[in-house]
């Protein structure tokens, strides 16, 4: 499994829609400290966005998609002058109306806006439908979707959430592949002594890793990995490793596994020597996660 899949994977990335509705009459909406990487896509008409950092409001048309993945502070509303908070008027998407269509949901994971990959996006990712339009993948997801928050039939909702975990994986592709600079986990992966350490700790997290072995895998010294693991991710390899180990093991626990197997496949040689790390790291120990009485 590669690092992104592995990490959407133990993290549960799960998507859900909370909005999909034509928005009329005089409204304004604030979002924002939802805990979760929120989103909206235009269906269809024209709204304005506010990001409250003084600068000009952002017109989002038909197609655009804007992704929040800390759910950043912003505002929606009908035109330019974005007033006070006030509900909109909400009808079906295929009424008619002026109003735009709006198309609002989150990217839900298990520890909220806190894993590597939300880390590596910006607080605000608005890629325009004619930028969506150049990347196959993305254009028709975004069609699939808009197509289908126009339905009313059965497996509507479910099918508007699946897409949208497909869409959230499709978003970060597309930014991987235009950022400039991008950070963390993404820098790490675009680095090819640091990308392919990555793939190795991600697919075998129970081998018994060393930084020398690690740094055979990468093709690199054991200086030139610490290096640049410490400038692509802010921390040593083997630290990063600790990490991952202890983000698997508390998904595992939760999920039922036992203490034992969960240390065994966590790379630890006992039981003990995992439930210290486990409790050192996290506060409790892997039994209390494990019952359900911590999280």
């Amino acid at each position: 499994m590669d690092a992104i899949s592995a990490i959407l994977d133990a993290f549960h990335l799960n998507a859900s829609v909370f909005e999909r509705a034509r928005f009329c009459g005089r409204w304004a909406l604030t979002h924002a400290g939802g805990e979760q990487a929120s989103f909206h896509l235009v269906t269809d008409g024209r709204c304005w966005l506010d990001r409250g950092d003084g600068g000009e409001p952002l017109a989002l048309d038909a197609g655009d998609l804007l992704v929040m993945p800390r759910d950043a502070p912003h505002r929606l509303g009908p035109a330019r002058e974005i007033g006070p908070a006030r509900e909109p008027e909400r009808r079906p998407l295929a009424a008619g109306g002026d109003g735009p269509g709006l198309m609002c949901g989150y990217f839900g994971f298990d520890e909220g806006v806190r894993n590597p990959i939300l880390d590596a996006l910006p607080d605000y990712l608005l890629i325009r439908a004619d930028e969506g339009a150049g990347n196959r993948a993305l254009h028709a997801l975004v069609g699939l979707i808009m197509a289908e928050a126009g339905r009313d039939a059965a497996g509507t909702d479910a099918m508007i959430n699946r897409l949208s975990d497909a869409l959230f994986i499709e978003v970060v592709r597309h930014y991987a592949a235009r950022a400039e600079a991008p950070g963390g986990l993404l820098a790490g992966l675009a680095d090819p002594v640091v990308g392919r350490a990555l793939q190795a700790l991600h697919a075998r997290p129970a081998q018994p890793w060393t930084l020398e072995r690690l740094a055979g895998e990468a093709a690199a010294s054991r200086t030139v990995l610490t290096a640049r693991f410490r400038a692509t991710l802010g921390v040593a390899p083997m630290t990063y490793l600790f990490r991952w180990r202890m983000q698997l093991a508390r998904r595992w626990l939760r999920e039922g596994g036992t203490v034992a197997r969960v240390a065994e496949d966590c790379g630890y040689a006992t039981e003990a020597g995992f439930s210290k790390a486990f409790s050192r790291h996290f506060g409790v120990g892997p039994g209390a996660v494990r019952r359900g009485r911590a999280t």
